[in-house]
Order: C-alpha cells, then sequence, then structure tokens
C-alpha cells in the first residue's frame, strides 16, 4: 500500500479499478460521508482525487464514476445533516468547501412611505408595487 509522502504513478488502468473499488465501497457502506476516507483506507491523500481527474481527463467513464462518486457522498452527507446522523456544523462545512455550497443573503427590509401630496391615501394599496431600484 502507498503511504501518503510516497510518489505513486497512475496509469488509467489502474485508475480504473481504483475508482472502481471507491464507488463500490461508497455504495455498500452507508458511513462513509467524504472522499477522505475511502481514499485513506487506501493510503491515497484526498488532494490526489483532482490528479486523478486529470490522468482522466479523456475518460468519460472514469470521470462519471468520479462524478457518480462525489454526488452520493454528497447527498449522504446533506441527508445525514438533516437526519442528524451527522455533525451538522461539520457538515455544513464540508458542503462550503468541498462542495461550493454558499450561504443565502437575506435582506430584510421595512418601507415606511408617507404621502407628501395633498389628498393622498395615507396606505398603500395590497396590489401596490413598488420599484426599488440599486
Amino acid at each position: 500500500m502507498a503511504t501518503p509522502t510516497s510518489k505513486v504513478r497512475y496509469n488509467i488502468d489502474k485508475l480504473k479499478i481504483i475508482i472502481k473499488s471507491i464507488e463500490t465501497q461508497v455504495v455498500e457502506d452507508d458511513s462513509l460521508y467524504f472522499l477522505a476516507q475511502p481514499l485513506g483506507q487506501r493510503g491515497i491523500p484526498s488532494s490526489q482525487w483532482f490528479k486523478f481527474k486529470a490522468i482522466a481527463a479523456d475518460d468519460k467513464e472514469i470521470l462519471d464514476t468520479m462524478i457518480r462518486i462525489e454526488s452520493m457522498l454528497e447527498n449522504r452527507l446533506v441527508t445525514g445533516a438533516l437526519q442528524n446522523k451527522v455533525n451538522t456544523t461539520m457538515a455544513i462545512f464540508l458542503l462550503k468547501n468541498k462542495y461550493n455550497y454558499k450561504d443565502n443573503k437575506q435582506v430584510d427590509t421595512n418601507i415606511t412611505i408617507t404621502p407628501i401630496l395633498g389628498g393622498a391615501s395615507n396606505a398603500l394599496d395590497a396590489r401596490t408595487v413598488i420599484d426599488i431600484a440599486d
């Protein structure tokens, strides 16, 4: 088994075997929530995943399998967080850092409008639309 500090050359055939075995493990073991787990069990640093993608750039089958693995783990992480099976804070951290999730910004705006013309109504009709330009 390779250690994280050793330099290992991966050819496309070896990569197919590794990726398929990771996919099988992720499908069968629902306690896996992020890529570092199956990679680490093989002595492969998680940063190697992106190098694998570069090696497999021309192999649609491998890339599709890698995307499936990422999707399964992402969905499992979200579901686990929603069902309190995993630490929600850690899940949010991983989703933001590994899957590019972003926080939505909410702006709470209260507007009070006072009529300035004589005879104008003191209340706006519920159907009135107000456009506020940025």
